[in-house]
């Protein structure tokens, strides 16, 4: 990794920088509270007032916030020091250090110098006032770590301090629900693979020990699983007979313990549906774990199809690049399990906008936006040669690439921490775009593109940092929700077969969700641009993970169909409030709507949290009168699903993020509340509407558009389950000429 992100393994420095020593080393288990101590001894350079340190992890980790007020609450921290009479100031800085030690504790001397071979200790989640100690981070690490730099001389220049302690690693936490993976698509009578994997409160893959489970294949297969076999367990030579859909059951006697994503049997297979994330990254720059664990979770855990590692390019060395290089190399398996060997591109908005670069060999140039965080002894080559500093000469080198080796590539746009530019995107080598990642739902840019000429289709990704790709769950404020995926349909399992798939634009993305989906016209499959001269007749199928509660085809912009397969029916004792939206396109969009409801009068029976995935966000306290949450929006909904008990003129206050209101059950049994608070799509809705019906599978037959005027249309789907996972397919174009 690159010299910033890394720690300092020169051991001189300790004379003159001094160093740090880190207490406990032991393993920690996700979610749970501990405590540290931190021991800084000064060096030969000693500290000037006005010096300090920094403390910090790396951005993803989203270990408690350190307070240093109240010594009973969570994540309180203390600072001491040898020197009697030298006086410190300890605060928390989110933004006080360089990326990705953005968050950090931050120490300044205030009064008395330091001399050499004084100490500053800092006790991370102390308990003797009574605090529970400081909240572990929500995904495991193996080598997890706190930074420490060092301003000896007040000079604002802060240099990392040599660590004499080892890493210690954060463990996935005990096994809470189970989950069963299997392909979405498998010829009736050929065997095929099924992952089993436990999940904690997390969502984190982890080790469990069950015996005497079934899966109800043909035949049913025994299935016994094992701590010692690790965070998942994979079965081979699972058979299913006939045709048709099938979910296959976990169970343990008669409980039910997982059902499986759909599953197409058909008499043969002749293109599968190949899932994978187009874009996560490691501690090769802003994450954490190696490019060796991140393709072996894609693979092993995460259980998805193929992947690509993509770092920063202004942060990811040579060095860098060349391990990326072998552990996608390694990993490649035509047939199982295919990788891509690129990086990202992170040029800002204002050059084009972050895209990723795949490559389809096992090698590939890296034309970075610029070279802002690296040494010049971490990169070869003349910057003014190497550089594309806007996307357009990225695409202009990129296809010179093309034409000079005969290679194939294909670049990915993305909105992450800030959004690319649409206009600029260049479908001949960018033919798709990332609709939903761990940083939002981004549907907007999709209506953007169809009010253009540009055809353009969609994947989903994560966009992880925390070496999760392809099952990646919140981490910090700005991964919001649960990571996408991107669902290819291709004629083979290999880099040639996804990447045709891709450029066809032969594709759809989901939330995360396996949901199976086909949509097109007129026999011809998402994607696809071709003429008719009679209105094209839309058909399509949809196999959810979930009940389905609709289904809307849209012609650029405009909805012209929607079909509810499980109708909407009120119950005046379940309220349903749902909230959404973001401050903005660009970075800092996500939208904090922790706060909460009361009731006035009569009782709340229960609360139901309602698309919040992950156990760091969600329902914190409920009473007869009050329920509290934590909650964070990036384009997707959230909220709660209350039973009440209580009289129409009962009166629920509603405070949370940038709303505050009153309404009565009445109002909400009578008609649906709704109510606006600016940004981008900030929503609170209030109903009494409920789809309560079971159907997952819907067919969508010969729905044809009245009134067509002539010319080009695009026409895709959204569709939203019950769960709130949703999935969009790429548009089809359409050129209409009677």
């Amino acid at each position: 990794m690159s010299k910033f992100t890394q720690r300092n393994h020169d051991q001189s420095t300790c004379r003159t920088w001094g160093m740090i020593a880190v207490t406990p080393t032991e393993d920690v288990l996700v979610g749970t509270y501990s405590s540290w101590t931190i021991t800084y001894t000064v060096g030969a350079y000693a500290m000037d007032v006005g010096s300090g340190l920094r403390i910090g992890t790396r951005r993803q980790a989203d270990f408690g916030q350190a307070q240093f007020d109240d010594p009973t609450a969570d994540n309180f921290a203390s600072v001491t020091c040898s020197r009697k009479d030298t006086k410190l100031q300890a605060s928390f800085d989110p933004k006080g250090h360089q990326r990705p030690f953005n968050a950090v504790i931050v120490i300044r001397i205030l009064e008395g110098p330091l001399y050499p071979d004084d100490t500053i200790t800092i006790n991370l989640g102390e308990m003797s006032g009574g605090s529970t100690g400081m909240k572990v981070q929500s995904f495991p690490e193996s080598e997890c770590d706190f930074a420490v730099f060092v301003d000896p001389i007040s000079s604002g220049v802060y240099k990392r301090v040599y660590n004499v302690s080892p890493y210690f690693q954060v463990l996935s936490g005990p096994s809470e629900s189970y989950t069963v993976v299997a392909p979405s698509l498998v010829a009736s009578g050929e065997a095929f693979r099924v992952q089993v994997r436990g999940n904690d409160k997390f969502g984190n893959p982890t080790p469990v020990d069950a015996s005497g489970l079934t899966l109800d294949a043909d035949p049913t297969v025994e299935v016994s699983l094992t701590a010692e076999s690790g965070r998942a367990t994979w079965l081979d030579g699972v058979t299913l007979e006939g045709t048709g859909i099938r979910r296959l059951t976990l169970s343990d006697g008669k409980k039910t313990l997982a059902i499986s994503n759909p599953i197409i049997v058909s008499e043969s297979v002749t293109e599968e549906i190949c899932w994978g994330d187009t874009q996560a990254q490691t501690a090769s720059t802003v994450g954490i774990g190696s490019p060796y664990e991140y393709f072996s979770y894609a693979r092993d855990l995460a259980a998805i199809d193929f992947t690509t590692h993509q770092g920063n390019d202004w942060i990811l060395s040579d060095e860098d690049y060349a391990e990326v290089r072998d552990a996608a190399k390694q990993h490649h398996e035509p047939g199982r399990f295919i990788t891509y060997f690129g990086y990202e591109w992170s040029g800002p908005t204002g050059a084009g906008g972050d895209r990723n670069v795949l490559y389809l060999d096992d090698d590939g140039p890296i034309f970075r936006s610029n070279h802002w965080q690296l040494g010049p002894d971490e990169f070869s080559g003349n910057p003014d040669e190497t550089e594309c500093v806007s996307a357009t000469e990225l695409q202009e080198r990129i296809r010179a690439y093309i034409k000079e080796t005969g290679r194939k590539v294909i670049l990915v746009p993305h909105i992450g921490g800030r959004k690319s530019d649409y206009t600029v995107q260049a479908p001949d080598i960018e033919p798709i775009f990332e609709i939903c990642s761990n940083h939002g739902i981004f549907e907007w840019r999709l209506f953007e593109f169809l009010q253009t000429d540009k055809k353009i289709g969609v994947v989903g990704a994560s966009d992880d940092h925390t070496c999760r790709p392809g099952l990646a769950y919140p981490s910090t404020p700005e991964m919001t929700i649960l990571g996408g995926l991107g669902a290819v349909y291709s004629q083979s399992k290999t880099r040639e077969g996804i990447y045709d798939g891709m450029m066809a634009r032969h594709c759809y993305a989901t939330t995360g969700a396996r949901i199976v989906l086909n949509f097109g016209a007129d026999d011809h499959p998402m994607g696809v641009a071709y003429s008719a001269k009679n209105p094209p007749r839309l058909k399509g199928r949809v196999y959810g993970t979930a009940p389905v509660d609709e289904i809307i085809i849209y012609n650029r912009t405009r909805e012209i169909h929607r079909i509810t397969p499980n109708p909407p029916k009120r119950d005046k004792n379940q309220i349903r409030v749902l909230w959404s939206g973001a401050n903005t396109q660009d970075r800092g969009r996500f939208m904090n709507w922790h706060g909460g409801l009361t009731l006035d009068s009569g009782r709340i029976v229960s609360a139901e949290p309602l698309n919040m995935y992950t156990a760091k966000y969600g329902i914190k306290n409920t009473s007869d009168t009050a329920v509290d949450w934590l909650s964070v929006t990036s384009g997707q909904i959230e909220g709660v699903l209350l039973t009440v008990d209580a009289p129409d003129d009962a009166r629920i206050h509603f405070k949370a993020g940038p709303a505050e209101f009153d309404f009565t059950l009445g109002e909400a049994r009578a008609d649906d509340v709704h109510a606006e608070f600016g940004g981008l799509d900030q929503i609170v809705e209030v109903s009494t509407l409920h789809c309560t019906g079971d159907v997952c599978d819907v067919v969508i037959d010969d729905v044809v558009e009245q009134d067509l005027d002539a010319g080009p249309h695009a026409y895709f789907v959204r569709v939203v389950q019950r769960d709130f996972h949703r999935a969009w397919s790429s548009p089809v174009y359409v050129d209409y000429q009677p």
